[in-house]
């Protein structure tokens, strides 16, 4: 996504969430920062899926890991700033256990 085009959107966000919610404007553009930031890594996720078939396991690891480094705290910080209250394991896997 072109460098102004983020921008842009991280920016509309803020303003669409400070409008609609009548949040101060810091929460506001952190939502959107967090809603924007990890666009190259949809961006890297998206060209995997359309080449599936011709990706080798290790491509598709290494994009994914990529992506559930970085995605999901993004989602969450957003979630929580947006007022959905605190993060919960919806399909119980344990997500706030440590890994053995």
């Amino acid at each position: 996504m072109p460098n102004e085009n983020f921008q842009n959107v991280q920016l509309r966000i803020g303003e669409a969430f400070k409008e609609s919610f009548d949040l101060d404007e810091k929460v506001a553009y952190d939502i959107g920062f967090h809603m924007t930031d990890w666009l190259d890594n949809l961006q890297e996720l998206r060209k995997l899926y359309l080449r599936i078939d011709s990706a080798t396991n290790d491509e598709i690891s290494d994009c994914l890991l990529r992506f559930l480094a970085h995605v999901p705290h993004h989602l969450n910080a957003a979630a929580k700033l947006s007022g959905m209250g605190p993060i919960t394991d919806v399909f119980n896997v344990g997500i706030f256990e440590e890994d053995e």
